[in-house]
């Protein structure tokens, strides 16, 4: 049987929640990937594995995913072979714009295709029809 190199786990948060309630939520959830990493015999403190969020946002629920990726899954994330497009990635650049462009784009499977991840975005955005201040932030920020 192989090693798993990634893991992942999600929770619905209730929107109507307050906000130090549902923070509390995504901190667990931190502990808790800790906690599995630590199962599989990976160090969740390595500079080796990769953190990813992903929020959805259904009516009143927000279904949040915190992702670590790590060898081989990291790798092909890292790699540009298969970028996020649409709706999914912008679950995947709104909760990591903070980030900055260039982690966000690898998050999101552009690799150093800063330019490629922009317009991908923008594309995203402009079929979705969702704006969000975070994600103008991010398309307006430098590359370095």
């Amino acid at each position: 049987m192989s090693k798993p190199t990634q893991a992942h786990l999600e929770r619905t948060l209730d929107r109507n929640q307050s906000l130090e309630a549902r923070q509390l939520v995504l901190k667990r959830m931190h502990y808790y990937m800790g906690a599995k990493l630590m199962e599989v015999g990976v160090n969740p403190q390595s500079p080796e594995v990769l953190y990813r969020w992903s929020v959805k946002t259904k009516e009143n629920e927000q279904i949040c995913t915190l992702s670590a990726f790590w060898g081989q899954s990291k790798e092909e994330l890292l790699s540009g072979k298969n970028p996020l497009t649409g709706e999914e990635l912008i679950n995947c650049a709104k909760p990591n714009a903070s980030k900055g462009i260039k982690t966000v784009a690898q998050l999101c499977g552009y690799a150093s295709d800063i330019e490629g991840f922009r317009t991908a975005l923008k594309e995203a955005m402009t079929e979705t029809g969702i704006e969000h201040e975070s994600l103008d932030q991010l398309l307006k920020e430098k590359n370095s």
